[in-house]
């Protein structure tokens, strides 16, 4: 399998989570890891929701930039708000059925949901083992104590940058504000003395903010618990014209053989990528994720994704630059 992934750290990871949740993180590591196109586990490992439908940035290769990326074909940026009675039922039901790990920071910016910390302690308190933030880092300094008392295990930065001239071309502005409230966690994380939230910074590796990639390693490598260097997927590409299908697989995909994204609006994507809102799977609003999970349509991009022959999964897997 290729990976869009890759990692730098000076800590096992995995090997910290062991030990502070023993069996139960085992189990979840298992769940994962042995989940493949031959075992299907009976209900999603893990839940990406898109809490609000919104961004504070515009970044210059998401979807949600409508200036870059004029013709897409999918409604963004409405302010839709996942509901948070729903919210709590799915928590309630995926538990009892096997959901192990959620992310509340999946297509959008969590922060703008000002129940977010809220969510993420229902589910921990709930049985939920593991649970990710995804965030832009421009509002985190206004929820410093919920970032450790909320029972939260990754806090995941999205920097792209290492200069502020860079930043501001593929972001926008608040190059220092994220820096420094970046570095403001890590301090409060010392001096709280815990090893909650994992933090990482991640970087999509592109043309523009290349030549920075090194330089961003080299400065927050020894700072956070680890570095992620991302694959640059592009949403411009229109799924519906003629693709070269002989281009290499940046990275294999199997999202829809152990996890599905919930939208604000109540979608189920069968992946965590913009390109899952082509090939919806239902609605929470209309369909259990039981009946999600094991639907037709489903099972039908599962074997488009096996045999390469579903043209929104192949696209998604080789686009580039």
């Amino acid at each position: 399998m290729y990976s869009n992934i890759t990692r730098h750290r000076e800590k096992d990871i995995q090997k910290i989570l062991l030990v502070e949740f023993g069996d139960k993180y085992s189990h979840y590591r298992e769940m994962w890891d042995g989940a493949s196109y031959e075992n299907i586990p009976g209900f999603p490992i893990h839940v990406d929701f898109e809490v609000v439908d919104k961004c504070n940035q515009s970044c210059m290769m998401c979807p949600r930039n409508v200036a870059t990326h004029p013709g897409t074909s999918y409604s963004l940026n409405t302010g839709r708000v996942l509901n948070y009675e729903k919210f709590k039922n799915i928590i309630d039901d995926g538990v009892s059925k096997g959901m192990l790990s959620i992310n509340l920071g999946a297509f959008a910016e969590p922060l703008l949901n000002k129940r977010v910390f809220e969510m993420i302690k229902y589910a921990h308190d709930k049985g939920v083992i593991d649970s990710r933030l995804i965030t832009n880092g421009l509002l985190i300094n206004k929820y410093i104590d919920e970032v450790f008392t909320s029972g939260l295990v990754n806090l995941f930065f999205s920097v792209d940058a290492f200069s502020e001239e860079r930043y501001f071309e593929i972001r926008g502005k608040g190059f220092n504000v994220v820096k420094e409230n970046i570095l403001n966690i890590i301090e409060e994380k010392k001096r709280r003395n815990t090893i909650f939230p994992i933090i990482r910074v991640s970087f999509i590796d592109m043309l523009v903010n290349r030549k920075e990639k090194d330089e961003f390693i080299r400065f927050w490598r020894e700072k956070v618990d680890f570095v992620d260097i991302q694959v640059f997927d592009n949403y411009d590409v229109n799924i519906t014209e003629s693709f070269d299908m002989s281009k290499r697989k940046k990275w294999s995909c199997i999202a829809p053989f152990k996890r599905v994204s919930i939208m604000s609006d109540g979608k189920i994507l069968p992946c965590c990528n913009f390109f899952g809102l082509n090939i919806p799977i239902g609605n929470i609003y209309e369909n259990s994720l039981d009946d999600a999970w094991n639907s037709e349509k489903m099972q039908e991009i599962r074997s488009g994704i096996i045999h390469d022959d579903l043209d929104n999964c192949s696209i998604c897997q080789r686009v580039g630059q």
